[in-house]
């Protein structure tokens, strides 16, 4: 009984690798149904994101071992001429469940804590499950992973502070101006950086977001989205900036978009109320010198970077304790593989047991009074309990390595004389 994982990852290969060997999602149950309906695995998942492509296999026969299955997937996405099996990484038992452990709770990741890969790899589980494709050891694996990372996430802060510059960015007015909801704030720029801005502004509260871009109706897209219909002609923004606590800008230009005689004639029509300006753009969006302004708060790309590495420093910080709740619930899912491999020899010990005790019983059906008869079985119960106990205890015992599996079941068999069992896996 194995479970083996194998795959490619932002460790093991590089970005266009990885593209070639995604799966989609129609592909990951075509996949995974392949290796069911072809005999070669008891149970499989696949978990496929832009950083990684990762399979976990319950194999049907002995042939079918890590090399087999990372030539079994390079083929299934025809990619035998871009793709090599050194580009993929391998594990095995509780290897495998270690590294999904990992996965699960971020510290594997790109980017150390980013909590986005539970939810894929929940969804890799899913396809799994809808393709009858889950069996017992994947849904103990994956509902253990899922636990491993809700307790990291409750008992470590490995996923806390912001670790992107659009995030930082929000984080720092949320620290400055606490409630953000009753902030009013100017976007300028409706690309990627700027989206992803606005988007964490909203999960924080704020909801009085004007945006402007030089292409309106990008600004009145992503205006839409965040169920906003506050918009600005790009030519007429500098009219409107005493209006705002914030000012957000990630556009690409090569002339400051703010400048500080702007700036200063924007505060005094503030009467010097606060202002935060975030310029995530490259090159700077915004003259440094509007920084120097009074009550100006001026924070540019490499400023959010220095929040971002002392957060990043935290967050390393904390891995001892991560790592600590995987080994824990690793030992424990180990535990639980070991008591399952000898199930079948505890089934077969005490069923030939209960046979015994019932052929002697039955002599004495006839022979003696129905009440007398449930106080022997009732005895002999009791007797067989005793006489189980050891064996039984011995078979779960904790144990250093799986190969001593094997020699314990065996053990047992020939002490007691079992017959072999038929086993699935």
């Amino acid at each position: 009984m194995n479970i083996i994982s194998v795959g490619v990852n932002h460790k093991t290969a590089p970005i266009e690798i990885r593209e070639r060997i995604s799966l989609t999602e129609t592909q990951n149950k075509e996949f995974i149904s392949g290796l069911i309906s072809g005999g070669l695995a008891h149970e499989a998942m696949v978990v496929s994101t832009c950083n990684r492509t990762e399979l976990y296999v319950v194999p049907a026969m002995e042939e079918v071992t890590g090399e087999y299955l990372k030539e079994y997937i390079i083929s299934f996405k025809d990619a035998r001429c871009e793709v090599r099996p050194e580009h993929f990484f391998g594990r095995f038992y509780c290897g495998t469940a270690r590294h999904l452990f990992e996965v699960s709770s971020a510290i594997d990741s790109l980017i150390l804590g980013e909590g986005q890969i539970l939810g894929q790899v929940k969804n890799a589980y899913r396809i799994a499950a809808e393709t009858q494709a889950a069996g017992i050891l994947l849904t103990r694996l994956c509902h253990t992973a899922f636990s491993v990372a809700k307790k990291v996430k409750t008992k470590t802060k490995i996923m806390e502070g912001a670790v992107s510059v659009s995030y930082a960015a929000v984080e720092l007015a949320q620290k400055i101006f606490s409630n953000l909801s009753v902030k009013k704030i100017l976007l300028i720029g409706a690309g990627e950086t700027g989206e992803l801005a606005a988007k964490h502004m909203f999960q924080k509260n704020a909801r009085n977001i004007v945006i402007t871009n030089r292409t309106q109706s990008k600004a009145e897209t992503l205006g839409e989205e965040l169920g906003t219909n506050k918009v600005l002609p790009f030519e007429s923004f500098r009219d409107h900036l005493h209006e705002f606590d914030i000012i957000i800008t990630a556009v690409s230009t090569k002339e400051y978009i703010l400048t500080e005689a702007e700036m200063h004639q924007s505060m005094m029509k503030r009467k010097l109320k606060p202002v935060i300006i975030l310029d995530l753009g490259l090159p700077r969006n915004v003259d440094p010198n509007i920084g120097k302004l009074q009550n100006m708060f001026l924070k540019d790309i490499d400023a959010l970077k220095h929040i971002i590495d002392k957060n990043l420093e935290r967050r390393r910080a904390e891995l001892p304790k991560v790592k600590a709740i995987i080994d824990e619930e690793l030992v424990a899912f180990a535990q639980w593989i070991n008591t399952l491999k000898v199930r079948p020899t505890i089934v077969d010990l005490q069923s030939k047991f209960i046979e015994i005790k019932e052929k002697e019983l039955e002599r004495y059906r006839y022979k003696v009074s129905e009440e007398e008869l449930q106080r022997m079985e009732h005895l002999t119960d009791r007797i067989l309990k005793k006489i189980l106990h050891h064996p039984i205890k011995m078979l779960k015992a904790p144990i250093d390595t799986a190969d001593s599996i094997p020699s314990r079941v065996n053990l047992v068999r020939n002490i007691f004389d079992l017959e072999e069992p038929n086993q699935s896996y």
